[in-house]
């Protein structure tokens, strides 16, 4: 099942930098999906966020890094948020920090393997590059 969840994970990013890249004309090495934390109504959401050269540029939905333009019959912008919640919240508790993002990127040291790599924030600056089994454990 991992097995399934990366390979699936991957894709989706990968097509998501490479049509974000598309979209804005912007190189896909400076692409990355940004993905946090936010309050929205009182409760701790996922947000998304494109960022162009390092930088937050807009917000995003699930929906729209999916592909999706109405309706998701995979269901996959219903089960993939709760698990990113997971991830980001088992992060906080780790770096003791209410501010924790990981950064979906491109993998830069392999132009001919379709890989994404996932990158730990916390306040702001770098903590690690990650694998996502290990954010998945």
């Amino acid at each position: 099942m991992e097995e399934f969840i990366i390979s699936k994970t991957r894709e989706i990013f990968n097509k998501a930098i490479k049509r974000f890249s598309k979209t804005d004309n912007i190189e896909q090495d400076n692409v990355a999906i940004l993905l946090e934390l936010v309050e929205e109504n009182g409760e701790k959401v996922v947000g998304y966020q494109i960022c162009h050269n390092y930088v937050p540029n807009r917000r995003t939905t699930i929906k729209d890094i999916l592909g999706y333009k109405n309706f998701d019959m995979s269901g996959f912008s219903v089960l993939v948020p709760p698990y990113i919640k997971q991830i980001i919240e088992k992060q906080e508790k780790v770096l003791e920090s209410k501010n924790v993002e990981v950064c979906v990127y491109l993998d830069r040291e392999d132009e001919d393997r379709e890989e994404v790599s996932y990158f730990l924030y916390k306040d702001g600056g770098f903590v690690k590059k990650v694998e996502l089994i290990e954010l998945l454990k």
